[in-house]
């Protein structure tokens, strides 16, 4: 091959779009969150959806799904196997940390509870769970489970792997509260089959950041190339900066 003709193939190659080969199709999944993920007869929506495709849209990269519901410890699993690539919305801990590589801050949540309504207890802070020996839910392999075992003295169940799991316990009656984040428990709540046997229960958790203000990160797998974090972490950056990541956010959290 002539130099000429080389150097027209390296140029037309450099020139392709973003999205002409497989480093910029990146692989996700759908966690089993609701509403940050939803999928109704083989029809995704949800928070981190619209943050996907927004990003998606911005970044020029492809993100490769399938459209159904994984459980959340498996999606982190997965994402510390390098099995995917990128992932909307997970919560910072330590353990995660060791394993996964955290972005930008996409959208906060806060913890509160919910309790069966005919339940005339009066719960207001973690210490009265503490003091009461109360059952408190939450999901497995969640950063809400994390924060809750730090807390001496409460007996937390994380057995279950599904908000709905938890649900039917809560009902069932093993245990006191549910205790999970807002964007959820909200979005639940206001489902039919439960508005009338539920309650939210606002919880003072005192000057601890631990449960309020936290941050879901956009993450990746370790394996994820540095320059394509950085092109997706600046495409966020330029969706916050104008307005559209919280545009988002507000039609979830408000």
């Amino acid at each position: 091959m002539h130099l000429k003709s080389l150097i027209s193939c390296v140029l037309a190659i450099i020139a392709l779009p973003l999205g002409a080969d497989d480093t910029h199709r990146l692989k996700t999944e759908f966690q089993d969150v609701p509403p940050k993920y939803i999928v109704e007869k083989g029809v995704p929506s949800g928070l981190s959806y619209e943050i996907l495709k927004l990003i998606e849209t911005k970044s020029g990269y492809t993100f490769v799904y399938q459209d159904k519901l994984v459980p959340l410890a498996r999606v982190s699993k997965n994402l510390e196997d390098g099995i995917t690539d990128i992932q909307f919305g997970i919560q910072k801990t330590s353990e995660r940390e060791r394993g996964m590589i955290f972005g930008p801050i996409l959208y906060k949540v806060k913890l509160i509870g919910v309790m069966r309504k005919d339940d005339v207890t009066e719960i207001l802070s973690l210490p009265e769970l503490v003091e009461q020996k109360a059952v408190v839910l939450t999901q497995y392999g969640t950063g809400a489970a994390a924060s809750l075992k730090t807390v001496s003295g409460l007996m937390v169940d994380d057995q279950a792997t599904s908000v709905d799991m938890n649900i039917k316990k809560l009902l069932a009656g093993r245990g006191k509260i549910m205790i999970y984040h807002n964007l959820t428990l909200n979005y639940v709540i206001r489902a039919s089959k439960y508005k009338d046997l539920l309650k939210m229960v606002e919880l003072n958790f005192g000057e601890s950041t631990d449960f309020v203000d936290i941050g879901q990160y956009l993450v990746y797998s370790k394996k994820t190339p540095q320059r394509v974090m950085d092109d997706i972490n600046q495409a966020v950056r330029d969706a916050s900066d104008n307005g559209e990541l919280q545009s988002i956010t507000d039609k979830y959290l408000k």
